[in-house]
């Protein structure tokens, strides 16, 4: 074979002629397994991730998670529905206070740094409702911390199917070996 240099392929013995459409159909279902590989690597899981910094971010796929999409997205599982929907409560209580009382502060500065009288009796008040809206704010993000967890205990996993490729010399000469 050797001495008929880049056209080989011209001048195969019939019996190897004989077998090339059947190595194609190795090397094709060879390509077919190898591309299903990347199609496993490319799937995501399911669970929320937990970003900690100035204020705590909920995400899942890429994207950012209000309280009412969390709720929605805990609801597959009945008992981080359950944390959860009380997470909701405590975040409804905590924003209603909070807003309330950046109001009731605001007013008194804002006539303050406008020249007027301001009422600091109404800042005060504002005060009081922030920090009563604090611990509504801490057991939202206990609860909400706790239901995530819950769920990601529960939610289905990536498939990562475990296999191994080797190439080498077999008992019929050079192959493929792949293991599941």
């Amino acid at each position: 074979m050797g001495i008929y240099g880049p056209l080989c392929w011209l001048y195969l013995e019939p019996t190897i002629k004989n077998n090339l459409p059947f190595m194609k159909k190795v090397v094709l279902l060879c390509f077919v397994l190898l591309s299903f590989t990347q199609v496993f690597a490319q799937s995501r899981p399911d669970s929320i991730e937990v970003r900690k910094g100035f204020s705590t971010v909920y995400r899942q796929h890429g994207q950012n998670l209000t309280p009412k999409q969390l709720l929605a997205a805990t609801q597959s599982n009945p008992e981080a529905y359950k944390q959860m929907k009380i997470a909701k409560g405590k975040a409804d209580v905590s924003s209603v206070l909070g807003f309330a009382g950046g109001m009731l502060v605001g007013w008194p500065l804002g006539s303050a740094i406008g020249g007027g009288e301001p009422n600091w009796t109404l800042a005060g008040v504002g005060a009081g409702l922030i920090a009563v809206g604090i611990p509504f704010s801490v057991s939202y993000a206990k609860h909400t911390n706790n239901a995530i967890s819950i769920y990601n205990q529960s939610a289905p996993q990536a498939l990562i199917p475990s296999h191994e490729i080797k190439f080498g010399f077999t008992g019929n000469g050079v192959g493929m070996h792949l293991k599941f």
